[in-house]
């Protein structure tokens, strides 16, 4: 029980950390006038994308109730609730991402590939080298979180580069 405490600890502190990273960045950006802009076809385009995510979610957690309803216990709480969030973020980006509403002019996808590929590859070392136990009496746990934010990170990586494919062949063309 103490492991949930320290796991309960770190999330907190890697919560906080986030927020002031974010909130650090975002202070630069206003200092230095750099604030990401959108047209108006992108700002249209990114919110069917906000309302496409948002009906996954509430799919995802109906579906999680009636599999709860019926007993059928497959993963923890929060596990179920992180694999929500996880799940909508990457609706929201790839219908973004497709529909050219996610980066702006001024934002390049190389520095979102490079992103995505540093928390993939942490992701793999940490499950590799980690001794953790995925699965407690047929039930995921917290220590599958890695593997989802890999999974994730890796669905948005190959969406970025299945983007960046289809931009160019219809450059050539």
């Amino acid at each position: 029980m103490e492991e949930k405490y320290y796991w309960v600890l770190g999330f907190c502190c890697g919560f906080i950390a986030v927020v002031i990273v974010t909130l650090i960045i975002a202070n630069i950006k206003r200092k230095k006038n750099t604030y990401t802009e959108y047209d108006e076809r992108q700002v249209l385009a990114r919110g069917k994308a906000y309302k496409s995510a948002f009906f996954v979610l509430i799919g995802y957690i109906v579906a999680c109730a009636l599999v709860n309803v019926l007993e059928i216990n497959w993963a923890e709480l929060s596990v179920q609730m992180f694999i929500g969030l996880f799940l909508s973020t990457a609706v929201f980006v790839g219908i973004s991402i497709f529909n050219d509403a996610y980066f702006t002019s001024n934002k390049g996808r190389k520095s979102l590939l490079g992103s995505l590929a540093f928390v993939a590859g942490a992701e793999c070392l940490g499950i590799a080298f980690g001794e953790k136990t995925f699965v407690t009496n047929g039930i995921a746990n917290l220590d599958i979180i890695p593997i989802i934010v890999m999974i994730w990170a890796i669905s948005i990586f190959v969406m970025v580069v299945i983007k960046t494919i289809i931009d160019k062949k219809a450059v050539e063309e």
